[in-house]
């Protein structure tokens, strides 16, 4: 029989600590080599921010700490809730440490602000590993030995410094090439977004609840799919809600001319649709970014309203790499990008 895992201490924070949860959030969905595996992410449920990828049955869990001094005890402390999680029945990938430079007198390499334990020195190691055995006795009411289990745990944390503006974690979010595409205040309020997002998600009580598999961490809606930030994203920059557009761009109403009502509706439920598969294939999701920034590159040094002669300008031998971004699929996303520009 399964054992369960049960939810604790899943206060709500400050707002320096949703910051942090949300560049956590950001690092892990748009910063790793392995971002791609992580599909959802919940909040304040295993800890501060956990990546749990498509299958649900790898967790990286991460404790974010926005405190410029930190000591090594008081980094030992904190570990415990990845321990705890660690020696728990659930798997878990990966334990990220996310917090401020540490001490440069704290590290082996001091250019590297992504590292293993390998790079703590052996004296700051051992304060760490004592202020995690406090905290266990503390909380558990029984001591542990640093051997085989403990040791395990350790090679398995990440320690993750936080070196970067707001702005900077959702610029690496987009898979356009040109980053500079929208001012850093524009990033910077799609980051206050989705930070209150990120807040409202943890008004739900989940205290001493209990799950019996990863996946049921999703009852209670205390998550974001990944592909939901990218919308947001997406989304904001181009400046409508792109899949729920309800009404008919108004530069691409020409392309309806001569087709019956139903007609003009099928079409734009076609340009939708192939545009939802175009964002949502991971296959051809990088397709769907380029023709999004080459169209916005476009539109932003011409005013041109015309749609066929923008396709043209920009897209002269437009050739069909993927079957559903059709040339009126993309004339629709041109409309789009144009009528969110007013």
């Amino acid at each position: 029989m399964t054992k369960n895992y049960t939810f604790k201490n899943t206060e709500r924070n400050n707002k320096k600590a949703h910051d942090y949860e949300t560049k956590s959030l950001l690092y892990l969905i748009g910063r790793r080599k392995d971002s791609k595996e992580i599909e959802y992410v919940a909040f304040d449920c295993f800890n501060d921010v956990s990546g749990v990828n498509g299958k649900s049955d790898k967790i990286w869990d991460i404790q974010s700490k926005n405190e410029k001094k930190l000591n090594p005890k008081k980094i030992g402390t904190y570990l415990y809730t990845l321990f705890d999680n660690y020696v728990s029945t659930l798997n878990f990938k990966e334990f990220i440490f996310f917090s401020p430079p540490l001490k440069s007198n704290y590290k082996k390499d001091t250019s590297k602000n992504i590292y293993g334990i390998g790079n703590i020195k052996e004296d700051t190691l051992d304060r760490i590993k004592n202020g995690l055995n406090e905290e266990v006795l503390r909380v558990k009411g029984a001591s542990i030995d640093f051997q085989k289990e403990q040791e395990d745990f350790l090679s398995l944390v990440y320690f993750v410094e936080d070196i970067d503006q707001e702005s900077e974690y959702v610029k690496t979010l987009t898979q356009f090439n040109n980053l500079n595409l929208k001012p850093n205040a524009f990033y910077k309020t799609v980051f206050q977004e989705l930070r209150d997002i990120q807040s409202s998600k943890k008004n739900s009580f989940i205290e001493n609840k209990s799950i019996s598999e990863i996946r049921d961490v999703l009852k209670f809606q205390r998550h974001l799919n990944t592909k939901d930030v990218e919308l947001l994203l997406i989304s904001r920059i181009i400046g409508c809600e792109i899949f729920k557009y309800k009404f008919i761009p108004i530069y691409f109403s020409p392309q309806l001319d001569g087709l019956e009502t139903e007609d003009r509706w099928d079409l734009i439920e076609e340009c939708n649709a192939n545009l939802s598969r175009a964002f949502y294939n991971k296959n051809c999701n990088r397709i769907f970014w380029n023709l999004g920034e080459k169209i916005i590159e476009f539109l932003e040094i011409n005013n041109k309203k015309d749609i066929d002669e923008i396709f043209n300008l920009i897209f002269p031998n437009y050739q069909i790499k993927i079957s559903y971004l059709t040339p009126m699929t993309v004339k629709y996303l041109i409309g789009l990008i144009l009528d969110g520009k007013q």
